[in-house]
């Protein structure tokens, strides 16, 4: 595989296994959509792909996004106790601050 932005780092895969079709499905859903197939999923299952798209510059905000579905124990659990705390911090201090931007 290469290592180039568009495809999957190799070292990420063996960590989070999770099928690259389902994260290109998420990547490409509007926030409504992206819901309903997150929503269908074990938490440990968002945490996965929450700690693999950590790891991907280009898929950061997907990360965010979907490890704000989950809790920090699961996140943890997925991702180990630095990376799991760490996007749990990060997720919701992205909540706090998209409503400040909106009513500015």
């Amino acid at each position: 595989m290469a290592l180039d932005g568009n495809r999957p780092h190799p070292g990420a895969l063996a960590r989070y296994p999770v099928p690259i079709e389902l994260i290109s499905g998420l990547f490409r859903a509007d926030d409504e959509e992206r819901d309903h197939l997150l929503a269908r999923m074990p938490s440990y299952g968002r945490a996965r792909i929450a700690a693999y798209c950590a790891v991907n510059e280009r898929l950061e905000e997907l990360g965010l996004k979907v490890a704000r579905t989950c809790d920090e124990a699961m996140l943890a659990r997925a991702a180990g106790p630095v990376l799991g705390a760490d996007l749990f911090i990060r997720s919701r201090r992205e909540t706090a601050i998209e409503p400040q931007l909106q009513a500015a």
